[in-house]
């Protein structure tokens, strides 16, 4: 049976090369056959955007107005589904949906709903510091029955480094210290490494056995939402 897609709209630039991996990766795991059997895809990727780390950690500038045009002019675009490809963000997931009609994928449950059944009880998670502040993957996960495994404060600190060399066109000096990270004692502690932040995502193509990005497991979900006979 032909799969009818609805249009995808990409909230970007949280930050830029997350979301164009996020592409990427929803391109690369499409069950198509040729250019035609691919949603409509519509990625706006706004340098607008305040800082969401810097809201959660130091109170700045909210980056909730900025977020909620951009969802808008996806809306406007024709985009029958929002996909919000960044794990802080979903930090103000309510307010991105409150301002338009359509509905905004959430990646919280979407990601521990793909772990639980993936069989991980443990993941060790590298996340931002806004993550591990705003608390929201920690309770999705409780909730699925899960027991997230964090690093100490110094990994912890490597891990964000990581994330500020990313957006700072770092990438190769990044992968590096993340690879040392993904098997450092706390990872090892888990029964699953889990790259939770979609800056990171770029990093390792090549995950620890059992591990899982979630930029993946996000865009499998939105491929599913995407998907109607």
């Amino acid at each position: 049976m032909t799969t009818r897609w609805k249009k995808v709209g990409i909230v970007g630039g949280l930050g830029p090369l997350a979301c164009a991996y996020f592409y990427a990766r929803l391109v690369e795991l499409t069950p198509a056959d040729g250019d035609s059997g691919h949603p409509e895809v519509m990625l706006l990727s706004s340098p607008d955007v305040p800082s969401r780390l810097a809201h959660l950690l130091e109170g700045g500038l909210s980056p909730v107005p900025a977020l909620q045009r951009v969802a808008r002019r996806l809306e406007r675009a024709g985009a029958e589904v929002i996909a919000v490809p960044s794990l802080t963000t979903q930090a103000f997931l309510d307010e991105i949906a409150a301002a338009v009609a359509i509905p905004v994928l959430d990646m919280l449950t979407a990601v521990a709903e793909q772990l639980r059944t993936a069989g991980v009880q443990r993941p060790a998670l590298a996340v931002t510091d806004g993550t591990r502040r705003a608390g929201r993957l920690h309770q999705a996960l409780t909730a699925a029955g899960l027991t997230p495994v964090y690093p100490d404060r110094h990994d912890q600190a490597r891990i964000q480094e990581c994330v500020t060399l990313v957006k700072a066109g770092r990438s190769c000096t990044a992968r590096v210290r993340l690879r040392s990270l993904a098997s450092a004692p706390w990872a090892a502690a888990g029964d699953a490494f889990v790259i939770g932040c979609t800056d990171l995502s770029p990093l390792l193509s090549d995950l620890p056995p059992g591990g899982h990005d979630v930029g993946d497991l996000y865009a499998r979900a939105v491929l599913a939402q995407a998907a109607t006979p």
